[in-house]
């Protein structure tokens, strides 16, 4: 699609394009019918309203810095303790929740010395660990040298590693609709979700509802398939039934295209019924998402 491989040369040209590529993203996702897969993309783009949304590659832990004297001398750039202080305390002053949006990362990465300013009424609670009846002047906190620049490297890998993954599985132009109905049939969600966010992680569907996924099926390995089915209490009975619906695919021309045969298909929309009558033990929402993920790695898709 061109689409897709607009966003894997401007994530690949070496340049400064990620805004751009995550412009093009958003608009992806809305093509594809995933418009619940927005946040991240939203929150790179414009930043994040809370630190509990933050991703962990977002999270800097700092060196506290700081300017110290008593009646005799004075020392400057001076690497604090803050061992002395509380738990809450500490974790406040060395740890940093980069909220800002993707443009404010891009200028922080072409500052050399970049410090993160410590609050006045913090200086007597530090001064407690200096003794020798030296007083803190000024103090700010410090990330590792290139932190800036790794944000933006993950946010880059990250998405690439997605987009990639879908340049195999999107292969010619389609119509809105087509593009839609193929994003079901791949399980878009769930490889947005683990080239952003990592294996086991809990993939939020568009009804609200969410449902961990553990990635352990390998190609053309069914006891593997059958492993994860029965994570998610699947039953013997519809696991055999899989299996003969597999067998029968085998030769068809779907599968040669990289996409589910007819038994298949209907085996996947006979256990999405189960799942909206409660015969199977599975949020509705989340079960095309499940068996898309988990069949699709069976066939290396």
């Amino acid at each position: 699609m061109k689409l897709i491989e607009e966003i894997i040369e401007l994530l690949s040209s070496g340049e400064s394009n990620l805004k751009v590529a995550l412009l093009k993203t958003k608009v992806l996702l809305h093509k594809l019918g995933e418009k619940e897969l927005l946040d991240w993309v939203s929150g790179e783009l414009k930043g994040y309203s809370e630190k509990e949304s933050v991703p962990d590659y977002r999270i800097l832990h700092l060196t506290i810095k700081g300017n110290v004297s008593n009646m005799a001398r004075s020392y400057s750039n001076q690497t604090l303790p803050v061992m002395h202080l509380d738990e809450a305390m500490r974790e406040h002053l060395d740890t940093k929740y980069l909220m800002d949006g993707i443009a404010v990362i891009e200028q922080y990465s072409k500052q050399e010395h970049l410090s993160i300013s410590i609050a006045p009424e913090y200086y007597p609670h530090l001064s407690e660990g200096l003794g020798c009846s030296y007083h803190l002047e000024s103090a700010w906190g410090v990330h590792s040298a290139g932190a800036m620049t790794q944000i933006l490297t993950e946010v880059n890998s990250r998405l690439l590693d997605f987009v990639l993954e879908l340049s195999e599985r999107f292969t010619s132009e389609m119509n809105s609709d087509e593009m839609k109905t193929r994003s079901k049939e791949v399980g878009v969600s769930d490889l947005f979700n683990n080239a952003v966010f990592g294996d086991n992680a809990t993939i939020v569907v568009g009804d609200s509802n969410t449902q961990t996924i553990k990635n352990s099926v390998n190609k053309n390995d069914f006891p593997s398939l059958i492993e994860v089915l029965k994570q998610h209490k699947v039953s013997d009975e519809d696991i055999a039934e899989l299996e003969t619906s597999i067998e029968n695919d085998s030769v068809s021309d779907e599968v040669k295209e990289g996409k589910f045969g007819a038994d298949v298909s209907n085996w996947m929309g006979k256990m999405v019924g189960k799942a909206a009558s409660t015969a199977w033990d599975v949020k509705v929402g989340a079960a095309g998402s499940l068996l898309a993920t988990a069949i699709g790695k069976f066939y290396g898709f």
